[in-house]
């Protein structure tokens, strides 16, 4: 049981390091376009469905809130993912995201869509709906990331995150949005101090 656990904490690592490598220039565009957004008073909409909405949660209010230190508040939300739907009837709406972000997004917002196989449909559409206002796409995803990473153009910016075991990819996932907001901090708010 022990060496399995140690195996755990070493995969996670060699994960860590594999995607530290190979998206820190991606990381940086990815900042600044998150930057480049609020500065010029645009907002933060996450999207993700399943899990991945649970990390769209935590991302938005990370950026609402605070991340690790005091600062002003961001403006980032999360879109309601399908089953916090209360309309009777609508529990399989296939644009159930993207009619959000039709009626919510702006040009100049940024769309971050949190996605664990680019094939959900779902975020597909989100995608699509965020590109045809004008707005720039992050998007999270993994290898073979299929449909999701072919709509992204030169102004957006895809977080690919070189695993394939879900549990890996969740737990880099979280680690992309925790280093993203720090970069989003330190840009922002320099006169917080070290964090």
């Amino acid at each position: 049981m022990q060496d399995h656990i140690r195996q755990l904490f070493t995969e996670n690592i060699q994960t860590m390091i594999a995607t530290g490598e190979a998206l820190s220039a991606p990381i940086e565009n990815a900042a600044a376009s998150l930057v480049n957004c609020l500065i010029n008073g645009g907002k933060v909409i996450c999207c993700g469905e399943g899990a991945s909405a649970a990390l769209a949660t935590h991302f938005a209010q990370l950026l609402l809130d605070q991340f690790e230190a005091e600062r002003p508040c961001l403006p980032a939300f999360a879109l309601l993912s399908n089953n916090s739907s209360l309309q009777p009837g609508n529990q399989d709406n296939p644009d159930h995201l993207a009619r959000q972000v039709r009626a919510l997004g702006q040009a100049g917002d940024v769309l971050v869509a949190i996605s664990m196989t680019g094939e959900e449909h779902n975020l597909i559409k989100a995608v699509e709906a965020a590109l045809t206002k004008d707005m720039t796409v992050v998007a999270l995803t993994v290898d073979n990331s299929g449909e999701l990473s072919g709509l992204l153009g030169n102004q957006d910016t895809e977080l690919k995150v070189p695993a394939h075991r879900p549990a890996r990819v969740f737990e880099c996932y979280t680690f992309l949005l925790h280093a993203l907001c720090e970069l989003i901090d330190v840009t922002l708010f320099p006169q917080q101090g070290d964090l």
